[in-house]
């Protein structure tokens, strides 16, 4: 792929050329790139998921800039030459990461607290904690709520675990596009 500035000949050109190249305008400049190769046979099961999940993206992004203040964030985030509508795509593709659980302030009483680190490319927009028993049976669960450092997401236990020892945190991270990520810690 070549970029061309300035040059009079390609300034404001688009369209195929000579059979064999394409000329596009990207982000205020003129690319010229290899013509694409449609094939005519069916796509392989693997591409077929890659291409239903990126029209998913798409249909994402169009619904997520037509919400001006979805399109406002989006666009504030974005870099140089990137639109809001890039920036949703790549929100769409990659979900939350759950860095750490620590869980050392939890005594089981109630009141005591769990803190998690959770990251997204753009915004982490929920933090949620179930705590099981060892039985598996479930304690509680509820939301965690923001920490002031921006990273660390805070849930604090409303009911007293007396059996610690073999119980389960089981930890939702969710974004704006609703990617969810599930981690689970043994105590």
């Amino acid at each position: 792929m070549a970029i061309s500035k300035n040059n009079a000949i390609t300034f404001g050109a688009s369209g195929t050329f000579a059979q064999q190249m394409v000329i596009r305008q990207q982000g205020g400049k003129t690319v010229l790139c290899k013509r694409p190769v449609k094939g005519k046979s069916k796509y392989p099961e693997k591409e077929q998921q890659m291409r239903d999940r990126f029209l998913e993206a798409s249909l994402y992004a169009r619904a997520a800039i037509s919400h001006e203040p979805t399109r406002l964030a989006y666009q504030a985030a974005a870099d140089k030459g990137q639109s809001a509508y890039n920036m949703a795509v790549a929100d769409f593709y990659i979900a939350p990461v759950i860095r750490s659980v620590d869980s050392t302030a939890y005594t089981g009483a109630a009141g005591s607290t769990i803190r998690v680190r959770a990251i997204d490319n753009f915004g982490v927009q929920a933090v949620s904690v179930e705590i099981q028993l060892a039985s598996g049976e479930t304690l509680e669960k509820g939301n965690a709520a923001a920490d002031v450092n921006g990273l660390d997401w805070l849930y604090t236990a409303t009911q007293p675990n007396e059996a610690l020892a073999g119980s389960k945190l089981i930890i939702r991270a969710s974004d704006l596009p609703g990617n969810v990520t599930v981690h689970e810690v043994t105590l």
